[in-house]
């Protein structure tokens, strides 16, 4: 066994199951789990029979951790998260270093609640059995017969409460901490189908990930991967849900080709920008989302300006080609006869040039200084410290689908995992 192992093991009546795994693992440092009932047997029960069996432990090498009520679940739970830094520490010494938790000893509560809590380190599972039993073989382990029966990894019997955590954050479009709870537990994982697992859900979650940077080529190239994958995440997911995201990556990336292959401004960025200000407003954060509905009421008006009147960019716009009602007010602005717009000015351009668009804009409330569009200007992301409430958000929101003539149906989504979403 390694010479570098931290041995955590549970303290009950019988003391030879201890004394098998302290020659099982050979451990350079032991922590002793126990009760008040069992506390004095270390010293002087089971380090002595682990010297008479070639294991000699001096005081410098244990220690002693009690649990004050070795039958109540909660109070052992309470403790024994006191030793996670304890196996945190040990672990992060090197590839060499590992922790060995046995969960033979000490009442049926301490051994379920350290495989409870054990279950999250990076640790190794082991039990000792017998190969002899009393009452025909289902009562006790014989003295003499003890045996390590069991050393496993429990990350890769229990990875699915990583996955229960992915699917919780992944649906609260929480991606990057999805991706980094797959790419922690795929480093703990020992089988190798697991760790393709896991890769699997991680490449998901960045791909999503990216695409709300507005990074849309890494986005593009990821799920591609993902789809490479889809026997792993059929693995991981179930059926159902597999087959939830392999459809909805298969669509966005649809959207993502059109995405790329558009000159911007266009149709598909001002979807973009709408959905994304949507996963803000779910994730209640409406100072993000009205910043992004900005962006794309704005977008809006440069795709009208550009399909309709051949006005490439509002950056640059010539005055020739602005109307003689406007081209008087904006002409002291202008620099070498062009002149740069913002977003009040593209639709006060688009009502001047005829563009139902601007008179659509003006209608709903959306022009002039008692504009709702004010609650932006006010918000701490732009020039205030005023945050954005919901019912502000929600009438903007309304007024963008009518202006890009769009519902929510027509906007690119993002699937969801749990069980029972639609």
């Amino acid at each position: 066994m390694s010479s570098s192992t931290l041995l955590i093991c549970t303290v009950g009546s019988s003391h030879e199951p201890i004394v098998a795994a302290l020659k099982q693992w050979r451990p350079v440092r032991v922590r002793f789990v126990h009760t008040p009932q069992t506390k004095d047997d270390v010293a002087s029960k089971v380090v002595p029979m682990a010297r008479a069996e070639g294991v000699d432990l001096d005081a410098g090498r244990y220690d002693l951790f009690e649990l004050p009520e070795g039958q109540d679940l909660a109070s052992c739970l309470d403790h024994l998260r006191q030793l996670t830094p304890v196996v945190a520490e040990w672990a992060a010494r090197g590839e060499s270093f590992q922790v060995v938790v046995d969960l033979t000893g000490g009442t049926k509560c301490m051994s379920a609640a350290i495989g409870i809590q054990a279950s999250r380190w990076p640790c190794v599972f082991s039990y000792v059995g017998g190969n002899e039993r009393t009452k025909d073989g289902v009562g006790v382990v014989v003295s003499g017969s003890e045996i390590v029966r069991h050393a496993q990894n429990p990350w890769d019997a229990l990875g699915h409460q990583a996955v229960d955590d992915f699917v919780v954050l992944f649906d609260q479009h929480a991606y990057l901490a999805a991706a980094n709870i797959a790419a922690v537990t795929m480093k703990r994982v020992s089988r190798p189908d697991r760790k393709r697992e896991l890769s699997s859900l991680e490449q998901l979650a960045k791909a999503l990930d990216a695409w709300d940077r507005f990074d849309h080529t890494t986005s593009k190239n990821r799920l591609e991967s993902v789809s490479k994958s889809a026997n792993d995440l059929r693995a991981v997911l179930g059926p159902t849900r597999s087959e939830r995201v392999l459809a909805g990556a298969a669509q966005l990336m649809t959207h993502l080709g059109q995405l790329l292959e558009a000159q911007p401004p266009s149709s598909h960025h001002v979807l973009d920008l709408l959905a994304n200000a949507k996963r803000r407003k779910d994730e209640g954060r409406f100072d993000d989302a009205t910043a992004r509905l900005y962006r794309a009421l704005e977008a809006i008006a440069q795709v009208a300006l550009k399909e309709g009147h051949g006005i490439e960019s509002t950056e640059e716009v010539p005055l020739e080609k602005v109307p003689e009602s406007l081209r008087t007010m904006w002409a002291a602005r202008a620099n070498d006869g062009v002149v740069s717009l913002g977003l009040q000015d593209d639709y006060a351009l688009l009502e001047a040039l005829g563009d139902p668009l601007g008179q659509k804009f003006r209608t709903a409330g959306l022009s002039g200084p008692k504009s709702r569009l004010v609650a932006r200007n006010r918000s701490i992301l732009a020039h205030g410290f005023v945050p954005v409430a919901g019912p502000v958000f929600e009438r903007l929101w309304g007024d963008a689908l009518s202006l890009a003539n769009v519902d929510e149906a027509s906007l690119p989504f993002f699937p969801e995992l749990a069980l029972g979403k639609p």
